[in-house]
C-alpha cells in the first residue's frame, strides 16, 4: 500500500523554490569547462531505445545547432557515456551523444526530450506518475506497466516535485496535461527540463530533422 504524502511542502513558493547548485565538469578537462545538456525535442509518445535514439541523431542537422556560446556550426560528435533507463523490459542502457565546441571547448550531452537528466526515469512515466498524484488515483497501473519503478520511486518523484517543480508550475501557469508544450515552457522559463533537479544548464534544439 502507497502511503499519502503530504501536499503542502513548506517553503515551495515561486520565490522560495530553488535548486541545488551543481556544475558538472568534464573528466580530463579545465575546470571552467562543464557538460551542458542539449535537449533534442522529439514525439512525447514514442518510447525511448538505442533504435530510436540512434535514429534521431542520424536525423539530426549538426551545423545547426548552438553551442552555449553561442556559435553555431562549431559542435562535433567527442565522445560517447552510457545512461540507464528503467524500462517495462528491465533496465535499458543507452549509448549517449557528445558533442564538443571548437570555439569554447564546452562539451554537450545530446538528450532526446523524453529523457530527464540524471533520472532513470522517463519524463512521460513521471508525468503520469505525478499526474496521478494530483488527482489521487492509485499510480498502481503505472507501475505494473513498468515493473521496473516500484513505490520508492513514486515516493521520491513525488516529493522532487513538491519540492522543486509544483510551485514554479503554478506561477507560469503550466499544465501538466499539455505535454507537447511542457518541456518548451520548463526549458523557456528556466532552462531546465522538466523535473530535472541539477542545474546543470539545458538548451532546448527544436529542428531535429
Amino acid at each position: 500500500m502507497i502511503k499519502s504524502l503530504n501536499k503542502k511542502v513548506a517553503g515551495t513558493s515561486p520565490s522560495k523554490a530553488w535548486f541545488p547548485a551543481t556544475h558538472t565538469h568534464v573528466m580530463g578537462y579545465p575546470s571552467n569547462v562543464c557538460i551542458i545538456m542539449i535537449t533534442l525535442l522529439v514525439d512525447y509518445f514514442n518510447p525511448i531505445s538505442q533504435k530510436s535514439y540512434d535514429e534521431l541523431l542520424f536525423q539530426l542537422q549538426f551545423h545547426q545547432l548552438t553551442c552555449s556560446c553561442g556559435h553555431s556550426g562549431c559542435l562535433s560528435i567527442h565522445g560517447y557515456y552510457h545512461r540507464s533507463i528503467k524500462s517495462p523490459s528491465g533496465l535499458l542502457r543507452l549509448r549517449i551523444c557528445r558533442v564538443i565546441c571548437s570555439l569554447c571547448g564546452h562539451t554537450h550531452a545530446l538528450l532526446p526530450s523524453t529523457m530527464v537528466p540524471y533520472s532513470q526515469i522517463s519524463l512521460p512515466e513521471q508525468v503520469d506518475l505525478i499526474t496521478s498524484y494530483e488527482k489521487e488515483q492509485n499510480p498502481s497501473p503505472i507501475m505494473v506497466s513498468n515493473p521496473s519503478i516500484d513505490e520508492s520511486n513514486y515516493r521520491y518523484i513525488i516529493s522532487k516535485y513538491l519540492l522543486y517543480w509544483k510551485q514554479r508550475l503554478l506561477a507560469e501557469r503550466i499544465i501538466l496535461l499539455e505535454p507537447l508544450l511542457l518541456t518548451r515552457k520548463c526549458m523557456l522559463m528556466f532552462s531546465l527540463q522538466f523535473m530535472q533537479i541539477k542545474c546543470t544548464p539545458n538548451i532546448l534544439f527544436l529542428n531535429t530533422t
